[in-house]
């Protein structure tokens, strides 16, 4: 449940985006979160396996992206989701997936150096083996956390001013050390791979990161 609950404790800062977003903005993270949900869930629907439902999650995250670069001129920020209409058969694999991330550069060190570490992070984030130890288990489950924390942090923190930088940071770093303080370590004790499984670990349950 720790890990569950650090994944989870990732998007929580979004939702302040939300409230304090324009319009065209906040359809779009509600979007984007809509479809983080769904991969959250982590489970077959309607005879899809969940492997299908992490490509849908990669694809809003790229018309996230998208958007984001979009509405520093035009107040469209949900327009590239009508994209995922069309992309059923489309697949995102992780090439595709950081080189998305390009399109946020822009001449702010901040964001130059987080757009930086989600392309690396892109490009490092195989599928993981079964692992057959707790010790290889841990590894995995917090090298695949540390991965999706540079990602999101990089879409919440871009184009923001430094203030707003500073309260979204402290609110990220703050509700993974209360989520680390106060649950108990996860303990695995079988192996479970659900097939399609992107990351493939030991634990007593199908896991959600």
């Amino acid at each position: 449940m720790r890990y569950f609950l650090l994944h989870l404790s990732t998007f929580v800062p979004i939702v302040a985006k939300i409230l304090l977003a324009p319009w065209n903005l906040k359809v779009a993270w509600l979007l984007y979160l809509f479809f983080t949900y769904v991969l959250i869930e982590h489970k077959q629907f309607n005879g899809h396996p969940v492997r299908v439902f992490h490509n849908l999650q990669r694809q809003a995250e790229c018309c996230m992206v998208v958007g984001l670069c979009l509405s520093q001129w035009l107040p469209l920020a949900p327009l590239p989701f009508l994209l995922l209409l069309r992309g059923r058969h489309v697949t995102v694999d992780r090439l595709q997936f950081g080189f998305v991330f390009f399109l946020l550069y822009r001449y702010d060190m901040v964001q130059i150096v987080l757009v930086t570490l989600s392309i690396m992070a892109s490009l490092q984030d195989l599928d993981e083996g079964l692992a057959d130890t707790p010790s290889k288990w841990h590894r995995a489950c917090q090298r695949r956390l540390m991965f999706r924390s540079v990602q999101v942090l990089t879409l919440m923190l871009a184009y923001e001013t430094w203030y707003t930088r500073s309260v979204l940071l402290v609110a990220f770093a703050g509700l993974k050390l209360v989520v680390w303080l106060y649950t108990i370590e996860d303990m695995p004790d079988k192996i479970e791979a659900v097939d399609g499984d992107p990351v493939k670990m030991l634990q007593g349950k199908s896991h959600r990161i």
